[in-house]
């Protein structure tokens, strides 16, 4: 085990998480905290003071990486232009960003993927924080004219979906392959004229007894 310089509680996490990362990126699912501990020059136990279980550590990493995706989609929303441009701008910025987290580092897909499927807390908490981005900008796109009326929350929640094609960690990596001719910016286009055109959501009917 390595020796290192001793360092704040702070610094030890923040040691702790980079090294965890790094080793995701090379390892995928098959890092252990046993390996998180041996690179950062610590006993595991020492791992699990900052974090008391695997998955405690894995969804700090997955919020790291998520919360620089928030800052670019931020960014993004915050440039000069309509609303149509501002939110294409947000999403595509997304997916550029988590496409290449998919190509130079392919076992971080693993991860990622997991942390989709089980709905870990970090991945519940992007996903809405990104719905809010797009019900702000969809609201000054009614307020403009640009967009027809609705719940600008549920919109901001129905163009999220819409756009699960450069979203979804899985479509991002295997979509290229299937179906070459497919560009996210279709499903931007697609997205931003349904909501051009939205009208008030027709009532879910009531099933029977």
């Amino acid at each position: 085990m390595a020796i290192v310089e001793r360092r704040t509680p702070a610094e030890t996490r923040s040691c702790i998480l980079t090294v965890a990362w790094d080793l995701f990126r090379q390892l995928g699912t098959r890092t252990t905290v046993a390996d998180i501990a041996d690179k950062s020059g610590m006993s595991s136990a020492n791992v699990y003071r900052f974090f008391p279980s695997k998955q405690a550590l894995n969804e700090a990493v997955c919020e790291g990486l998520l919360a620089e995706l928030l800052k670019a989609a931020r960014r993004a929303l915050g440039a000069p232009g309509t609303a149509s441009e501002r939110i294409a701008g947000m999403l595509l910025t997304l997916h550029r960003m988590m496409r290449d987290q998919m190509t130079d580092h392919a076992r971080v897909h693993e991860i990622v993927q997991i942390a989709v499927d089980e709905n870990w807390r970090p991945i519940v908490d992007y996903l809405s924080e990104c719905a809010a981005m797009l019900a702000e900008a969809i609201a000054e796109g009614q307020a403009a004219g640009e967009f027809g009326p609705g719940d600008p929350k549920e919109l901001g929640w129905r163009t999220l979906q819409a756009c699960v094609i450069i979203q979804n960690p899985t479509m991002i990596a295997q979509c290229p392959a299937i179906r070459p001719e497919t560009r996210p910016e279709h499903a931007v286009d697609f997205a931003l004229r349904a909501l051009s055109n939205q009208r008030p959501p027709a009532p879910i009917p009531e099933t029977g007894s």
